[in-house]
């Protein structure tokens, strides 16, 4: 009896982000670090990045970064990251680093890296566990203008999707329906 090979099974590309638009958003202002700086000027602005920081759903590569198994053990860090550069996350409409090497992390069980992204990977490991990079010899400080460009594409992309999920359960809790549950986000290709 001829023994039936399985069909050869391509995990799809991850990290295809769209080139940024010819027209750049205005810089950051300069982060003001004065006594007041933590606390945002508005009341609403400060619910908000309040909500975010408590709320926002946690984004990862679809079959291996959705499972609440895989957040579980993070969910504190994500949570403290957020709150501790929450200037930066509003300001820069940046997803933390930690929660973006995550994404990484769930990205690359689905299939390999490229070079470029594993740099990426190993340059927000060496920021949030540096004993535990240098352990294993693979500590990496400095990305190339590339790959600094692509890992704030991806932070942007993964704000956004966070965000998104957050104004929907927002107008379906005002509207007195229930939550839409999480979309599937169509993923960025990482090759």
């Amino acid at each position: 009896m001829a023994k039936r090979r399985r069909p050869r099974v391509v995990a799809p590309a991850l990290f295809d982000l769209e080139p940024e638009s010819p027209k750049q958003e205005a810089p950051a202002p300069p982060i003001d670090t004065g006594p007041s700086a933590s606390f945002p000027k508005d009341a609403d602005q400060f619910v908000d990045q309040l909500m975010y920081s408590l709320t926002a759903p946690f984004i990862g590569y679809p079959g291996w970064g959705d499972d609440s198994q895989f957040w579980e053990p993070h969910k504190t860090k994500v949570t403290m990251e957020r709150m501790l550069h929450h200037q930066e996350i509003h300001r820069g409409k940046l997803a933390g680093e930690y929660e973006t090497m995550l994404y990484l992390s769930s990205a690359s069980l689905a299939a390999p890296m490229s070079h470029d992204w594993g740099q990426v990977y190993f340059y927000l490991f060496t920021r949030a566990m540096p004993e535990q990079a240098k352990v294993i010899g693979n500590e990496v400080t400095e990305l190339d203008p590339a790959q600094k460009n692509d890992l704030a594409r991806l932070r942007r992309w993964i704000f956004r999707q966070q965000m998104e999920h957050l104004k929907a359960k927002r107008k379906a809790a005002e509207n007195g329906t229930p939550a839409p549950a999480p979309e599937q986000v169509e993923q960025p290709k990482m090759f």
